[in-house]
């Protein structure tokens, strides 16, 4: 299937042209601001199937909204018609063609001449009327809030919200691409203007303030409610921003005799993520808890976790080397502690479902 994209320097363009060349049965035909006109007509006569996604939205002279978004949208359809193609055609639209800005405006006329087309051809066109999108490869100050936030946050810019109570739609692109690969399988839809689905609505106060919780310095503790999708794609859309050096950060180590502990992950929903290290014959431990639970699993070495109920005194042990891939669970109540019993350094990764409160450890020492 030969699928053509115009508007293929944009930011959803870049998005549709990644996931369509994951698959090995579309080829891609791209058009942008530098494609002759001899060459538009070329890839219209080859195409199965149009994304007409090219648009202009922050420019404020009107004649050039205009002729980006009107004049283009009436050069594809005249082509087709003239040629007796009835290629199927979706179009990114906006939600503002339904205001009196220039935009607005522009994109409407755009519509109904997308409109024409299929009634006059029985083509089938699908608009769908956006939210702001964001996500990768969004342009700051240009495709949408989040992408400005996201730079402007990031950078520790001053930021200015003129309504911070007005609320605003989003929608991930990911979520838009996905749409975008089940109208390509669908078969004919008679409803020109499909519903879109996964979108959210918040208030611009919340929404720079979830972003700003992205952006602590000590980075290894994550968002707070990140499986939330909303959550998770602005985190992901935050971090696209991110400049090479920060691509990589560095742990605390913290070291004694017996070898070495570094946290790696927190966060209050799921806890907190350790490893550390044993040396040979070296012990860890020794205190039990009365509510937190931790998950251990020996990623290297040979080490005995030793265990004593500190009630009735029960005493049992737990042998765990990085071949059988045991996962040992602490218990409220059982003091516990971990042994090196091996000739290499034990190298342990640790589960805590609750992140360490120095002021309220849950760590009360007991001898095993």
């Amino acid at each position: 299937m030969n699928i053509l994209i115009t508007g293929s320097q944009g930011f959803i363009a870049k998005n549709l042209i990644v996931r369509l060349s994951e698959f090995k049965n579309y080829n891609i035909l791209t058009v942008d601001k530098k494609t002759s006109n001899q060459d538009l007509y070329k890839k219209l006569i080859k195409a199965d199937i149009i994304f007409h996604l090219a648009g202009v939205n922050k420019e404020t002279n009107s004649k050039y909204n205009y002729d980006n978004n009107y004049v283009f949208a009436k050069k594809i359809c005249s082509f087709l018609e003239d040629n007796y193609k009835k290629t199927k055609i979706i179009y990114t639209s906006s939600i503002q063609a339904e205001l009196k800005n220039y935009y607005g405006k522009s994109k409407l006329k755009a519509e109904n001449t997308l409109l024409s087309y299929k009634k006059k051809t029985g083509a089938e066109v699908l608009i769908y009327r956006l939210p702001n999108v964001f996500g990768k490869w969004s342009k700051p100050y240009y495709n949408s809030a989040v992408a400005t936030f996201c730079y402007q946050i990031y950078r520790n810019q001053k930021l200015i919200i003129s309504d911070p109570k007005k609320k605003i739609s989003l929608l991930y692109i990911d979520d838009l691409i996905s749409i975008f690969l089940k109208c390509i399988k669908l078969n004919k839809q008679k409803n020109s203007f499909p519903k879109i689905k996964n979108v959210f609505v918040i208030t611009l106060f919340n929404l720079v303030n979830l972003i700003r919780s992205f952006n602590k310095k000590e980075k290894i503790y994550l968002p707070n409610n990140i499986s939330n999708s909303l959550i998770k794609n602005l985190y992901s859309t935050y971090i696209s921003f991110f400049l090479k050096k920060d691509f990589t950060y560095k742990l605390k180590r913290f070291s004694d005799h017996r070898g070495y502990f570094s946290e790696f992950l927190k966060n209050s929903n799921f806890g907190q993520f350790s490893f550390f290290s044993i040396l040979p014959k070296k012990i860890r431990g020794n205190h039990y808890h009365n509510t937190k639970t931790e998950k251990f699993v020996v990623i290297t070495g040979k080490a005995r976790f030793n265990f004593v109920n500190i009630i009735t005194k029960q005493k049992f042990s737990i042998l765990a080397d990085e071949k059988n891939n045991l996962v040992i669970n602490t218990i409220p109540g059982w003091a516990h502690n971990i042994e090196n019993i091996g000739t290499q350094i034990a190298k342990i990764l640790v589960w805590s479902n609750e992140v360490l409160d120095k002021k309220k450890p849950d760590t009360i020492f007991y001898q095993v």
